[in-house]
């Protein structure tokens, strides 16, 4: 089951939230592990990063509950994370970690394509207990679309470059180990183009669920592409035995928020090529 609303701005981030909260009802543990997309530190309104409300908002709610939340995050360049943190006053709400400056260990991660890696040990917790994924709605040059299956690479040791063959196989791979609970995908503002040199799309959708596949499919399906043709979206139904053609939808209508995302001229080949 997803939920779907038309957003019409940030300002009313925090009602959609609180909505989903109380339709999924997921149990958390008392420190909750909060895992948004800062892939670099710039303008929230470019389409490239989770939007710090929608952070601030799912951190407002888990307090109200009396969890303790620790926001965490690596990010592109080595300061990433810790530049959103400090810049959107999200360590004044929040513990914050920037997992490229953690201890690196190695995981068994035993997949079809992705045998092991190295990734900060917060994920460890992540494997552990509940955690929540706030992903951007965006296109992405290699894996067409990054949204809560491909934020599990935030947790891993970067250059992640050995992603990138067979990065859809080694996405679901990756997702057998690290599943969120709970995820709520901000396209308020999307990104289309790629997935650093975003070009903002007005989308004034979010999407909420407890199964990321799930999420994935409704926010692609969104953003213009077929899910079926998305590879680590397929794949995952497959092995996670979701049938994407029977995805119960609360709220709005998907078929009446679509927009085409568009991507870069480069993915648009690797995509010919079945990337």
């Amino acid at each position: 089951m997803i939920l779907l609303r038309k957003v019409e701005s940030y300002g009313n981030v925090d009602e959609f939230v609180r909505e989903a909260f109380d339709l999924f009802a997921v149990k958390f543990e008392s420190e909750v592990v909060v895992k948004p997309n800062f892939l670099q530190f710039e303008d929230p309104m470019n389409g490239c990063i989770t939007h710090p409300d929608v952070v601030r908002a799912v951190a407002e709610v888990l307090r109200e509950n009396d969890h303790d939340v620790v926001i965490e995050e690596g990010g592109f360049y080595e300061d990433s994370a810790e530049k959103c943190f400090r810049e959107f006053d999200l360590d004044k709400i929040a513990g914050c970690v920037n997992i490229n400056r953690q201890r690196m260990v190695e995981v068994d991660v035993n997949g079809k394509a992705l045998k092991k890696a190295e990734m900060g040990e917060i994920a460890l917790k992540a494997m552990e207990s509940p955690f929540i994924s706030l992903p951007k709605m965006k296109v992405h040059t290699l894996a067409k679309v990054t949204i809560g299956i491909k934020n599990n690479m935030g947790f891993l040791k970067k250059p992640a470059t050995f992603m990138h063959f067979k990065i859809h196989q080694k996405l679901v791979d990756l997702l057998h180990i690290l599943n969120p609970s709970f995820i709520i995908a901000d396209g308020i503002v999307g990104g289309a183009n790629s997935e650093s040199n975003t070009v903002p799309v007005n989308h004034k959708v979010m999407v909420a669920g407890d199964n990321v596949i799930e999420v994935d499919a409704i926010s692609a399906h969104l953003m213009g592409f077929d899910p079926e043709e998305i590879g680590h979206i397929r794949k995952a139904a497959e092995e996670f035995s979701i049938d994407l053609s029977k995805i119960e939808v609360r709220g709005d209508k998907p078929d009446e928020l679509r927009v085409d995302y568009s991507r870069n001229v480069m993915g648009k080949i690797l995509g010919m090529f079945g990337w």
